[in-house]
């Protein structure tokens, strides 16, 4: 009988539990919970199994103060426990007792800060229906494989995969009976009542029972007027907002954080898209990691802890200083090779850019070898960002699902899309290096000629010139006349320009704009890339116009 196990454990869900959000703080808050109560298991499995080693993640130490706000932790850790089988299940089992008691304990601390006027009895109604729909919701994995140095790591590692997702496959879906009106946020789950709400209730009825409920919050969660903080003015929690026990727990969170880390300035509170960038606009960046699943398919165990450390210096030490002070930005989560983040408009692509190639650098990355695709979505402040969130996974989806037309390489793209307030969409998707030259650069630098040397009016006559010449091609495929393109794009380019500037190598910004043209899906994507350019163009200019406000 083995000594040693392997185990994986991981919670979720995922993608439900951050993807409910109506505001930014809601977004922020899912994938900080989660990453605390990953890391919560494995403070708790080291102190069950002092001997325990953890392969993935590597590090369970908190990040620096700096970076204290960001969710660092990916929802899973691969670790291996010095006991038997028996003892093994065992001590997984208190863990995961632990992280349910963690996140019940999240979840009523939420009531007691949002109602604390309640009696003891309210508070408990309110509690036990929580707990309830913490039971459904919640999950909790994990699973253990005998282990020894003598046995292939990689094959022990596969066999516990396998099991994992055999064991989610084979989830059980408890019975769950609500009759009351669904939360606002997640729009699953009923939402928090003081009152029983029966199948005999109209509509009427549940909602005055509600409002009579929420009446009751604090002051501190109501719209204040002349309240100085901005988040205090607009409410916490509005009036028309009601909240299952899961969606308040995340409202909440900065406050649960706050309480326990003690100190308000270092763990600053997610600021409002608002307050992102200049303009009316801002961007949201989602990054993964191509073919992770090579890097981590060495045969030892020390390959694999090799990768994670690397993974865990790339999120938790170069992400958040290319994105938040670097660049200003605002990140969300930096789990490994997993990155979303909200950013300036007019940093985007530049941040964009030094995130892939970080990933690849020999010192700050997993090396050269490793490559990245990015979904990068700009959309107007005022747009729903459930709507923005899922588009930019769509981005991200259609980036590593790429194939560069003139190479055949798979994967390692960037999928940008600008969607403006007046309900236009613009998507393309390219590499991100196009011979020598890096694809962020060479969109930078027919940004940076549109701003200074020519008008925008180039780009709205070459795609009348050609647009109509696109429906004569079936699915909108590429335009094969080069030497059509090649002569339109130069004489476009000549008339364009400013009255008094003059272009240099016109011919080498010609050639630019055809390599952006081959690489891309289809003619219609570059006449779309060309009208995001401009967009960006307009973003560099109100840059540049506040840089010289402030500097006269």
């Amino acid at each position: 009988m083995s000594n040693q196990h392997l185990v994986v454990f991981t919670v979720g869900p995922v993608q439900s539990f951050i993807a409910s959000a109506r505001k930014t703080e809601d977004f922020w808050s899912g994938s900080y919970i989660l990453s605390h109560i990953i890391r919560e298991a494995m403070k708790m499995l080291s102190e069950l199994d002092p001997e325990c080693e953890f392969i993935f993640p590597k590090n369970i130490q908190e990040t620096d103060i700096k970076s204290r706000h960001i969710a660092s932790m990916p929802n899973r850790f691969t670790a291996i426990v010095h006991k038997d089988a028996q003892g093994a299940a065992a001590i997984l089992q208190e863990t995961e007792g632990h992280v349910r008691k963690v996140f019940y304990e999240l979840c009523t601390f939420a009531i007691h800060s949002v109602f604390p006027s309640l009696d003891e009895q309210e508070k408990m109604i309110l509690k036990e229906k929580a707990v309830k729909q913490i039971d459904v919701f919640f999950e909790v994995y994990w699973v253990i494989e005998p282990y020894d140095s003598t046995i292939n790591f990689q094959e022990v590692r596969e066999r516990a995969e396998k099991r994992l997702g055999a064991l989610k496959n084979d989830k059980h879906y408890p019975g769950f009976v609500q009759y009351g009106l669904t939360c606002s946020v997640c729009k699953e789950r009923e939402a928090l009542c003081l009152e029983n709400i029966g199948l005999e209730d109209k509509y009427g009825d549940m909602k005055r029972k509600l409002v009579g409920t929420w009446k009751k919050r604090s002051e501190a969660y109501k719209v204040s007027k002349n309240a100085e903080d901005k988040e205090q003015k607009a409410g916490r929690i509005k009036d028309n907002e009601f909240l299952c026990g899961i969606c308040l727990g995340k409202r909440t969170a900065w406050d649960y954080f706050t309480d326990k880390l003690g100190n308000k300035q270092v763990f600053h509170r997610f600021q409002s898209v608002l307050d992102i960038g200049e303009g009316d606009y801002y961007a949201i960046l989602l990054m993964d990691g191509d073919n992770m699943g090579k890097w981590f398919s060495g045969e030892n165990k020390e390959d694999y802890s090799r990768v994670s450390e690397r993974l865990a210096h790339f999120s938790q030490r170069v992400v958040p200083k290319i994105v938040e002070r670097d660049y200003k930005g605002r990140l969300v989560y930096a789990g490994g090779d997993d990155v979303l983040a909200f950013l300036p408009v007019e940093e985007a692509l530049r941040v964009a850019q030094k995130l892939r190639f970080a990933f690849s650098h020999p010192e700050h990355g997993l090396g050269e070898k490793a490559t990245a695709s990015i979904g990068l979505i700009i959309g107007h402040k005022k747009a729903p960002l459930q709507s923005l969130l899922n588009n930019v996974r769509q981005l991200e989806k259609k980036a590593k699902g790429y194939v560069n037309p003139e190479t055949n390489a798979k994967k390692n793209a960037l999928a940008l899309a600008v969607h403006t307030r007046s309900g236009e969409i613009s998507v393309a998707i390219l590499p991100w290096e196009i011979e020598t030259s890096r694809t962020v650069k060479l969109l930078q630098d027919i940004i940076s000629l549109l701003l200074n040397d020519l008008s925008s009016t180039f780009i709205f006559h070459f795609s009348n010139a050609f647009f109509p010449l696109l429906y004569e091609n079936e699915d909108y495929r590429k335009l094969e006349n080069r030497e059509m393109m090649q002569v339109e794009l130069h004489r476009l380019l000549k008339r364009s320009v400013k009255e008094g500037r003059k272009v240099e190598s016109l011919d080498q910004h010609v050639e630019t704009l055809l390599k952006l043209h081959n690489v891309s899906k289809s003619s219609y994507d570059f006449l779309s890339l060309l009208k995001m350019l401009t967009f960006f163009k307009k973003s560099e200019g109100k840059k540049n116009e506040k840089a010289d406000v402030k500097t006269g």
